[in-house]
């Protein structure tokens, strides 16, 4: 999977392929693709798996402080292995750096330290923005 990464147990990357959902490594997937992105193929690859399946689709520009809101009931509700993913890995890295944050209370400092540790660089972008304001 392109820029796989775990950020306090979260799996999060780009778009996975049959494969790599076929492979039981995951209990949930959390899809942040919109449906009209080439390749975004992950529903019609999971149905029938019995995986947990939650679409919540956004990019920088249109993303709320309710969509990471839904990403977090996703995680809350999973029941083992959690996989986020976007197309190429940096917005499920920054939807889970914050619902980390979130959960241990490290704030803003703690998401970007978890971003970071990653090896995703967001600052100076809109996601370092969106990051501060979640928090803010």
């Amino acid at each position: 999977m392109k820029n796989e990464a775990i950020i306090d147990g979260i799996t999060v990357g780009g778009q996975p392929d049959a494969a790599e959902l076929g492979s039981g490594r995951f209990a949930c997937v959390i899809n942040i693709r919109e449906a009209a992105e080439p390749g975004n193929v992950t529903f019609e690859l999971l149905a029938g798996s019995g995986v947990a399946y939650t679409s919540v689709p956004w990019r920088i520009d249109t993303v709320t402080k309710d969509d990471i809101a839904r990403i977090r009931e996703a995680v809350a509700a999973a029941d083992g292995p959690v996989l986020i993913h976007c197309m190429g890995g940096t917005r499920a890295a920054v939807a889970a750096a914050i619902v980390a944050a979130k959960a241990d209370g490290s704030g803003k400092a703690g998401a970007f330290a978890k971003l970071a540790a990653a090896d995703f660089d967001v600052a100076g972008t809109p996601y370092a923005a969106f990051v501060a304001d979640y928090f803010s």
